[in-house]
């Protein structure tokens, strides 16, 4: 199958490169692993990188962030500079995209189809009226020709893994329609095991992803729709995989108001596995939202309910009982010549729907609220000063405050046997976090430093009541301190990241903490349209764990990616492979985070090789 994937895009690729003028491309922009060379560095804090083509680690994985590879490709989360997932919102043209699944496997950054997107925003500070506690990564969809425009995007994947991906786009009258379509099989790791090998999955199942969208605009009007689909993608981090997920979405702008809404149908299970108890969960998210350059409302409604059966027991949960919430958030921000003054004020409102859960809380809890009111802020100001041509430095300090995640809150799991319970604690208190953060650039060079302190950080933990352990949430205090390393001269590119975070009320680390990271990439001078790439990346051991959520070490290791690259006249091919010497390496997880977590180390994938065309003027 791999074989005739591959054929068919050579074919399709000598078609379209053979008719086309043999000439220099004027904008000379190659993108290299998926990043254009150059980002546009915005605010303190602030970075834009342009995508092209599907790979989101190498568009993510950089300066402080970091992504968790929980599945297949489409399957990751997001950390940046010690704190993760729900800390840092994910939007797509000002849409909020909120996980349907407790166990975030419809992680936000599934919703994004590279070929329909133009730039991805990191923004790590809370100058942002979309920033959660730890920031907020923003796709920017492309903007629609009125030219007849046709483009297509194909890659295949050979070696550890097989895949096909498959996206085009017609633009006419300034509309777009897209197309989307990926299917392949999981992947094995450097010495070949499969997931059936390793994971007790009772085959290697293949996935499957598609997804479509109409976009249009009218003068001062803007609207689309999409939907989406995606089934069997295997989670062996996880006790359940995705059977299949459904995201419905709509918006209609005008000007810079903005209303939407999305729409996801949710089904896990434990089924493509070896299993003597069939666990389920089936959840369901909606999201309506209004966005504009200075205010935002969000109501979301959450349901999820999972069973545990066999022939001895059943056990019924309302996972997420029906909970509702409504958030407002007003922005302003001041720009002087190097001063930035900005703040936001807002609010967040959470209630359950299905009150007969309060009985399940109150096995945990004397005290039990249903109903939750927190006032969001933020106030930051971030100063830049330009010492000469080559020389800068800046600095930001800034508070902000957020509301506890619902599953922190309200997540209610009643497990078999012996295995500990979880409960939301309804009585948590809102994070606050201090930030200071530093930065110093000298001609390519770029060192950014940060200390953040978390006041009531929302924490996993275990506790007992009448001899019964129980999963719950609880606050504790926390200290990051940490530095980001960026330097890009001539035809090298390095990206370094450290954090070293404290549990400061237990005296310990702070759980789910990535090691310095420390990558390398050495890029060739550009010969006819080519260009080529040697990356090597170092994962340095992480020592630090929470004993308390059994979160185990992970050891050092190193990887090598290689890659090429021929571009003529708006045509793009490139070949990759990525862990080069096939290195069998996990990443650092703590196993322990989610309500249904395998509590095992999953291998990240074998050597893969990537053949790739994108085209911006298929006819």
């Amino acid at each position: 199958m791999f074989k005739k994937n591959v054929l068919f895009l050579v074919l399709f690729v000598t078609a379209q490169i053979l008719p086309q003028e043999n000439k220099q491309d004027s904008l000379k922009n190659y993108w290299l692993d998926q990043v254009e060379i150059n980002s546009k560095r915005l605010n303190l804090g602030e970075v834009n990188n342009r995508i092209s083509k599907d790979n989101l680690e190498n568009v993510l994985g950089n300066n402080g962030f970091s992504l968790i590879r929980k599945g297949v490709f489409f399957a990751q989360d997001i950390y940046a500079d010690g704190l993760k997932r729900g800390d840092i919102n994910i939007v797509v043209d000002g849409e909020r995209y909120h996980s349907a699944c407790p166990n975030r496997m419809d992680s936000p950054l599934t919703r994004v189809n590279p070929l329909d997107l133009e730039f991805v925003r990191l923004n790590k500070t809370s100058g942002n009226i979309q920033s959660g506690l730890g920031g907020v990564v923003k796709f920017n969809r492309s903007s629609i020709s009125d030219a007849m425009r046709i483009q297509a995007a194909i890659s295949a994947l050979a070696g550890a893994q097989n895949g096909l991906d498959i996206a085009t786009s017609a633009d006419y009258s300034d509309h777009r329609i897209s197309f989307r379509y990926a299917n392949g099989t999981p992947f094995v790791d450097g010495s070949k095991n499969s997931f059936s090998d390793n994971y007790g999955f009772k085959d290697n199942f293949n996935f499957k992803l598609a997804e479509a969208s109409i976009r249009g605009n009218l003068n001062l009007i803007s609207y689309g729709v999409s939907a989406a689909y995606t089934e069997n993608v295997s989670f062996p981090y996880l006790q359940m995989d995705e059977r299949f997920n459904r995201v419905y979405s709509a918006f209609l702008r005008y000007d810079d108001h903005k209303i939407y809404f999305n729409y996801t149908n949710h089904v896990m299970d434990n089924d493509l596995r070896v299993n003597t108890m069939l666990m389920r969960t089936s959840a369901k998210n909606l999201t309506i939202g209004a966005i504009g350059s200075f205010y935002e409302v969000i109501f979301r409604n959450w349901v999820a309910n999972n069973f545990f059966h066999n022939a001895m027991m059943h056990i019924d949960n309302d996972l997420i009982p029906n909970v509702n919430s409504y958030n407002a958030n007003l922005f302003k921000s001041i720009d002087f010549e190097t001063i930035r003054l900005y703040g936001k004020i807002g609010f967040s409102y959470q209630t359950v729907g299905d009150k007969s859960r309060e009985e399940f809380y109150k096995n945990y809890f004397s005290e039990v609220q249903l109903s939750r009111f927190f006032p969001i802020f933020s106030l930051g100001l971030s100063h830049l000063y330009a010492v000469n041509n080559q020389l800068a430095i800046g600095g930001i300090v800034e508070v902000n405050s957020e509301s506890p995640e619902t599953e922190s809150l309200f997540i209610a799991v009643q497990k078999p046997m012996a295995k500990p319970s979880w409960s939301g604690n309804s009585n948590l208190n809102q994070p606050i976090k201090g930030t200071l953060r530093g930065s110093i650039t000298y001609e390519n060079i770029n060192l950014e430093l940060f200390g953040s302190k978390v006041w009531n950080y929302n924490n996993l933990t275990k506790q007992k009541i009448m001899q019964t352990s129980f999963l719950t949430y609880a606050n504790v205090d926390a200290f990051m301190l940490g530095s980001n390393l960026n330097l890009n001269y001539k035809f090298i590119v390095i990206d370094a990241s450290y954090i070293w975070a404290k549990n400061t009320t237990n005296n310990s680390p702070l759980a789910e903490i990535p090691p310095l990271k420390i990558s390398t990439k050495i890029i060739s001078p550009e010969y006819f349209g080519l260009v080529a790439f040697l990356k090597h990346t170092y994962n340095d051991a992480q020592l630090r764990v929470d004993d308390l959520l059994n979160e185990t070490t992970s050891g050092a290791w190193n990887k090598l990616d290689l890659g090429l690259m021929y571009n003529l006249s708006g045509n793009e091919i490139s070949l990759d492979i990525e862990n080069l010497l096939n290195a069998n390496y996990y990443q650092h997880l703590s196993f322990m985070r989610d309500p249904f977590a395998a509590g095992i180390k999953v291998y990240e994938p074998g050597r893969i090789f990537r053949i790739s065309f994108k085209t911006n003027q298929l006819l």
